[in-house]
């Protein structure tokens, strides 16, 4: 599972850095994080959006559980 929140997390950045340009630097970089929209990942997470006043992406989350060695999800996504 961590795995593929990696995997997400560089997608998304490499999603920005392209958006950003072929001149990329820190200020590019998080302007163009201010306008992207990134919508649900494989494990049905909410759509994802990021500007100047909003880092998180958003404010949601779920809770799981380990049982018999599984991750069960126990709740919905939930602010």
């Amino acid at each position: 599972m961590f795995s593929a929140y990696g995997y997400l997390i560089i997608d998304h950045f490499i999603k920005a850095a392209q958006k950003a340009g072929p001149n990329l630097t820190t200020d590019t970089f998080v302007k163009s994080m201010d306008t992207m929209t990134f919508e649900p990942d494989m494990f049905g997470s909410p759509r994802s959006t990021y500007t100047a006043t909003k880092r998180p992406g958003n404010d949601q989350s779920r809770m799981s559980q380990i049982k018999d060695g599984k991750w069960v999800v126990v709740t919905d996504y939930l602010k």
